[in-house]
């Protein structure tokens, strides 16, 4: 007799295997022996392994789409590693420009020609090159007093024994094939400022013979963030040198400590009475009042430049007034503030196409350090307002209008009629009639004749209050 395809449905849900379950073994410090052993990397002795790097990097921060395939930048690396001593050196660029980013298990500096930088061991910024060579993750894990195992788990078709140990920065955990003893991925999670933590993970593939040794190294490593490839690398003429042909193998002794970033506060530019720029080195908002209404247009950076921004409209525009928040694109850094106004009660107006993106920025949840919105999560509500063909607000005082040109789609303007002022986001750029930015600007002048806005000034994230007429200056047409 036939069997029910919901009995089938049972019967598998019932014998599909766990993803994680209690490791056969205990004893931590035998499986990361196994683990040097299994790389051939007591064969290598004092000397230093080098390789060239080809670097891969999302840069889905600022990608033209929230969503693959996202916009890249490679780059070309030697890299240095000492097993004997654990230092690891990622050198690029070129005398007298080279840069070198010099780590052992307890710091990380960056080396130039001028000077010599401690760092943050983990920078959102800048890659952890530690990280994706298991030569310098065993180094770190083979000093670590607190490994332990912690289970076995699926990974990659097959069961791994999972270690773990704690870091300044967090807790790691260190997959390892118990059939071969070789290292297959680091995993951790990873403080972010737009989605307040992912799940990093570090992949090596592809083991490969070291030319002058019986040690192993991967040919390609991969970052992933929450799942997505972020990083991909392919290594290629690995060879063991002896250390004094392999270059600077340690911290300069005068090194200084980065200095701490302090944030500061937008200066204040005055378009009218009720219109005021917000201006940092980085990036220039604005604010203005219409009618008993706050907009904001764009909230960049983070929840702290949010914060200071809020500052400075209580003091402009004393009371209490409703915010609208204008998100003009997508890109990371310029909506990092987006949850601190969220938080505070302001509707979102932005793109159609932006709804889905920030509707999973609001929805994730921070773990690691919660920030206004998760404090708040219980009462917080995302309102928002979609930008068609057109959007008027404040009774016309606020216009809204997608710039949608070839490289501009899903980015929006906002122009004030009464000061005659211009917003242009992003979409206006200093680099010049002959860089890409040009065909923006193009764009958004385009889109200014179809709406029949008369603009007398105008101002973009990255540009100071200019006059209309100086757009063929970023255009390259008269």
């Amino acid at each position: 007799m036939p069997v029910p395809v919901v009995l089938l449905l049972s019967l598998a849900t019932a014998i599909s295997p766990p993803t994680c379950r209690p490791a056969a073994t205990t004893d931590a410090r035998a499986v990361i022996e196994r683990a040097v052993g299994a790389l051939g990397l007591p064969s290598v002795g004092t000397s230093v392994r080098t390789a060239s790097v080809t670097d891969v990097t999302n840069m889905a921060y600022q990608s033209d789409r929230m969503y693959p395939p996202y916009l890249w930048a490679a780059k070309d690396m030697r890299l240095a590693m000492d097993w004997s001593t654990g230092v690891h050196r990622a050198e690029q660029g070129a005398a007298p420009n080279a840069v070198a980013f010099i780590s052992d298990s307890a710091r990380r500096a960056a080396v130039s020609p001028r000077r010599a930088v401690v760092m943050p061991r983990r920078q959102a910024s800048l890659l952890d090159e530690r990280a994706m060579d298991p030569w310098a993750v065993l180094a770190d894990w083979r000093s670590a007093p607190d490994a332990r195992v912690v289970e076995e788990c699926l990974y990659r078709d097959y069961w791994r024994i999972v270690l773990g140990r704690g870091t300044p920065d967090g807790a790691e955990r260190l997959y390892v094939d118990p059939k071969t003893g070789v290292p297959t991925k680091l995993e951790r999670r990873e403080s972010h400022y737009l989605w307040g933590d992912v799940n990093a993970e570090f992949l090596w593939s592809i083991w490969t013979p070291v030319k002058g040794s019986r040690a192993l190294a991967p040919q390609f490593a991969f970052r992933l963030v929450d799942g997505e490839t972020d990083e991909q690398r392919v290594m290629s003429k690995y060879a063991m040198v002896a250390r004094d042909s392999a270059g600077v193998l340690a911290i300069p002794a005068d090194a200084v400590p980065t200095p701490a970033l302090v944030s500061s506060n937008p200066d204040t530019v005055r378009v009218t009475a009720n219109t005021f720029l917000l201006v940092t080195r980085a990036y220039t908002n604005v604010v203005s009042l219409q009618r008993d209404t706050v907009f904001v247009l764009d909230a960049q950076i983070d929840a702290e430049r949010a914060a200071r921004d809020s500052a400075w409209i209580g003091k402009l525009f004393p009371g209490r007034h409703p915010v609208v928040l204008v998100v003009t694109d997508l890109a990371w850094p310029h909506i990092a503030g987006v949850r601190y106004w969220v938080a505070q009660g302001a509707t979102v107006v932005s793109h159609p196409a932006s709804r889905t993106f920030l509707e999973r920025v609001i929805r994730r949840k921070w773990t690691l350090q919660p920030d206004v919105l998760e404090q708040r999560r219980a009462k917080a509500r995302f309102v928002f307002r979609p930008v068609n063909e057109s959007l008027s607000l404040a009774g016309g005082a606020v216009q809204l209008r997608p710039i949608d040109g070839a490289g501009s789609e899903g980015a929006l303007m906002a122009y004030l009629p009464g000061e005659r002022f211009l917003y242009a986001g992003d979409y206006i750029q200093p680099g010049g009639p002959d860089s890409f930015s040009a065909t923006y600007a193009r764009e958004v002048g385009a889109s200014v004749r179809r709406a029949g806005f008369t603009p007398e000034r105008f101002a973009a994230m990255h540009l100071p209050l200019s006059e209309w007429s100086a757009l063929s200056r970023f255009t390259g047409l008269p």
